[in-house]
């Protein structure tokens, strides 16, 4: 290709018009300018500024000079010598000296006025250096979710308490008591500390080896395979791990003899009696005990299960019940126990060599296909739960090579498995960039931000297509694993932008104290992220409001009382930040039902997340703004800045029902996910600004 070429598709427009710089869009640098023209607008450029150029590094001074820090043996005589040897130098030259800067960073262009100079994450950028606020525009430098001093805290009975950034068990004590220290000690309700057991506790002792199982209390054959039916609907991909043809060839074995069965098969005696657990949950209504109905099965089931000594016996088989019986302890909150059960089956999964692909002549294709299936749904589960509980994985993607679903077969099953797999991916990289702790990632939330937000508009064209070609745009409210897909999109985009959510929460307490009237100012970047945030939570609760008024949660699963107490927590919060974000209250009324459907199901979870949330709506009404004027036509443009800065014309917005529908859920193109444009736009406003020249100064 020519040079001309290249130089002229690299070259970026040096100054935007007035309209393009307020909506934080591309211009095209003409006069007027393209979007202008289209819309038949009056295009204005800003007057000339003067501008002069200097180094990064004598930047990276200021920025510490101006906070406070001491300078690495620097004195004001000489940052004022190296500024004007860099003024002189352009001024002679329109460039920089190279000699004297030929150990330094890059020289860049900047706009420098008294009252602002700093830098970000290798992108220039102003704002404006008032004394006091400084301070906050660093809250949005880092993700305050991974700091040091929170990690840890005390629970009423003395013990300390790791609290795993990623996990929104962990979020709401953060909140609480960052709340609560503004608050007098009379009207801070105490933290309830639901920790792992309150919800319901399991409890077993394990069998020894030599033991025979009990087969006793079993139900008949029939009703066995009805449970399992049962348990294979409700589990959507979860039902990737039980492979179906070895388990029911086992399963009428065991019933022509069972005793033997359970003691030659212990791992898959293990499976079936977690099979009963599962089914008796998903079908009975709540217990007058409040205990789980079958959790008998499932206290039998995890006594076989085995030691961290080792799983000789049918290694793939126990992998298959490790995970099973995490997916129950997690669904009944014992969140350590099943992360502790999870892990192990990962190990499994590593020390048998399934994280590599199995060939196909080493066992042949059935089992090739078996252990990169089994792998798969271990490492969903891995990431998911490392996520609810706040830690690391134990393998990194870059040690995986088998193969995804889509590579094996072309199938609707293989696809939507392989999209699953991509959405737990995605999450696992949330984990290490955006909550990622260690030098590397101080001051890095802006960069490692937009990624994520690049990375997950290219999975919502990917997922907008599977849906559109498998589903004809909509999504049968039957279609398990095609809710999960959309679910699990939109709660990706909430723990990407909660930490965003934090800190504006940091900002808003600080600036108003211990009561409030208005909310603090955003500008377009930080309203566009808290508006996609706080738009995919309420679309994640209307769809499981949507669920629940035709039966058809997964009340015993851990997935869906997650998805709603998540995302509720989130809208509490930008509704007492920027009311304007969360328009209306349907919300609550989406989450009331979500969360009564579930508690008269009998989620052992969804009491405590209810009173969790009702303690945080009660601590933040002091904190909440309420609705004048003034503050109501500010959050007005506000909002309409926020929309106007992804896309002309463009506003995230719920989906509507149709009842004379009754099996179709969603129109893709309202509530799927965010368009892909839309995402990969606020990926780039981070990269051309930086977030912390978007924070706007608190409304007086």
């Amino acid at each position: 290709m020519p040079a001309s070429s290249t130089k002229d598709k690299v070259k970026k427009c040096q100054k935007a018009c007035t309209r393009c710089r307020g909506m934080k869009v591309r211009c095209s640098g003409s006069h007027p300018c393209t979007r202008c023209a289209r819309k038949e607008l009056r295009c204005q450029f800003p007057a000339e500024e003067t501008r002069v150029t200097v180094s990064e590094r004598y930047l990276r001074l200021l920025e510490a000079q101006l906070s406070g820090r001491k300078t690495d043996h620097r004195t004001h005589d000489q940052l004022n010598e190296d500024a004007h040897t860099v003024s002189s130098s352009d001024k002679s030259n329109n460039q920089p000296d190279s000699g004297s800067f030929r150990s330094h960073a890059p020289v860049a262009q900047l706009h420098v006025t008294p009252e602002s100079a700093i830098i970000s994450d290798g992108e220039l950028t102003t704002v404006d250096l008032e004394p006091g606020h400084d301070g906050d525009r660093m809250r949005f430098h880092r993700n305050p979710l991974v700091d040091k001093d929170p990690s840890f805290a005390r629970t009423p009975d003395g013990r300390f308490w790791y609290m795993g950034p990623t996990s929104s068990w962990s979020f709401c004590r953060r909140v609480l008591r960052l709340i609560g220290r503004c608050m007098p000690e009379s009207n801070c309700p105490p933290d309830p500390w639901h920790l792992d057991g309150m919800a319901f506790k399991l409890q077993w002792t394990p069998l020894p080896p030599d033991v025979i199982p009990d087969v006793t209390n079993l139900p008949p054959l029939d009703y066995a395979l009805f449970l399992f039916n049962t348990v294979k609907y409700h589990f959507g991909f979860l039902s990737f791990m039980i492979d179906e043809d070895s388990y029911l060839k086992d399963l009428h074995e065991f019933y022509r003899n069972p005793s033997a069965k359970a003691a030659s098969a212990r791992y898959w005696y293990a499976e079936y009696l977690l099979v009963l657990a599962f089914g008796k949950a998903f079908l009975s209504q709540k217990s007058i005990s409040g205990a789980p109905p079958g959790h008998q099965y499932a206290s039998r089931a995890m006594a076989l299960l085995p030691d961290l000594s080792g799983m000789d016996q049918d290694p793939l088989t126990c992998i298959q019940a490790l995970s099973l019986g995490a997916v129950y302890l997690q669904s009944i909150d014992m969140r350590r126990a099943a992360f502790h059960h999870i892990g192990q089956a990962l190990r499994g999964c590593i020390i048998e060599g399934i994280h590599r692909h199995v060939p196909e002549e080493f066992g042949g294709h059935e089992l090739s296909r078996r252990c990169s299936t089994i792998f798969w749904v271990v490492y969903m589960l891995d990431r998911e739960f490392s996520a609810l509980i706040g830690a690391p994985s134990s393998i990194r993607d870059a040690d995986i090579s088998v193969r995804l679903p889509a590579e094996v077969g072309n199938s609707v099953e293989h696809i939507n498995l392989t999209l699953h797999v991509r959405l737990s991916r995605l999450m696992a990289r949330i984990l290490t960039t955006v909550y990622g702790v260690g030098e590397e990632f101080d001051g890095a939330l802006i960069r490692n931000t937009q990624s994520i937000l690049n990375s997950m508009a290219q999975l919502s064209q990917d997922l907008t297509s599977f849906l559109t070609t498998n589903f004809h745009g909509l999504i049968s409210r039957a279609s398990k694993m095609a809710i999960r897909l959309v679910l699990a999109h939109h709660h990706c985009i909430v723990l990407t932008t909660r930490p965003l959510v934090m800190c504006a929460l940091n900002m808003h307490i600080k600036s108003t104290g211990s009561a409030v009237t208005c909310s603090i100012e955003l500008t377009p970047t930080v309203a566009s992220l808290l508006q996609c945030c706080a738009d995919s939570a309420q679309t994640i609760l209307q769809t499981l409001q949507t669920l629940a008024d035709d039966d058809l949660l997964d009340a015993f699963l851990p997935f869906q009382i997650e998805d709603a107490s998540s995302s509720a927590f989130v809208l509490y919060l930008i509704q007492a930040i920027a009311p304007s974000l969360v328009q209306g209250d349907a919300w609550r009324d989406h989450l009331n039902c979500v969360l009564t459907a579930l508690i008269a199901k009998g989620n052992p979870a969804a009491p405590l997340r209810r009173k969790e949330l009702r303690q945080l709506e009660q601590i933040l009404a002091p904190f909440t703004p309420t609705p004048t004027s003034k503050s109501t036509s500010s959050e007005r443009g506000h909002r309409e800045a926020a929309g106007q800065g992804l896309i002309d014309g463009f506003e995230f917005g719920s989906f509507d029902m149709d009842d004379a529908f009754e099996w179709e859920l969603l129109g893709f193109n309202s509530s799927v996910s965010l368009p892909p444009q839309e995402l990969s736009d606020l990926a780039d406003q981070l990269a051309a600004e930086g977030i912390m020249h978007s924070v706007g100064t608190p409304v007086d």
